[in-house]
């Protein structure tokens, strides 16, 4: 399993926490590979490219998915602190809206991945909390690990 943080990890117990590697946010590697966008009409010009997409709204445009999916090279990457750091209807929406993207981006075979940008070794979650929090999203078990380990081929 894999993760990307906003601190150094090196001090960190990776197999107490079921990391097999952490990967630092600041890094010119990681950041090159990462691209921030607003909606999923943006996210199509990504299509072609082997990136980790980030969408800060995320709509229903099934569609736009369907396009990225096509191409199998971009990965969603679903940014769990979120969910992890907000409360109540906000927490509510947030996973409804993931919960249908997450619907439509398996129906159409679109890859995505997982992280939660954990700002210090305290706020960092081990790998089997990152896919419990998955399951209340929608996804299986397996769903959850496969994801989960999509990040390595990406950032590596």
């Amino acid at each position: 399993m894999f993760d990307i943080v906003l601190f150094n990890p090196e001090k960190i117990d990776l197999k107490k926490l079921g990391y097999e590697k952490l990967y630092d946010y600041s890094s010119p590697h990681v950041k090159q590979k990462i691209i921030k966008v607003k909606n999923l009409a943006q996210a199509v010009n990504y299509k072609n490219k082997e990136m980790l997409i980030i969408i800060e709204d995320h709509d229903f445009d099934d569609g736009a998915i369907k396009l990225i999916a096509e191409k199998k090279k971009a990965c969603f990457l679903i940014d769990l602190s979120r969910i992890i750091n907000s409360k109540g209807v906000g927490r509510a929406v947030a996973m409804s809206k993931l919960r249908n993207f997450l619907k439509l981006c398996n129906k159409h075979g679109a890859y995505y991945t997982f992280a939660d940008f954990a700002k210090d070794e305290f706020e960092l979650r081990s790998s089997k909390e990152l896919m419990h929090i998955s399951l209340l999203l929608g996804l299986n078990l397996g769903q959850a690990k496969f994801a989960m380990k999509m990040l390595k081929s990406y950032l590596d």
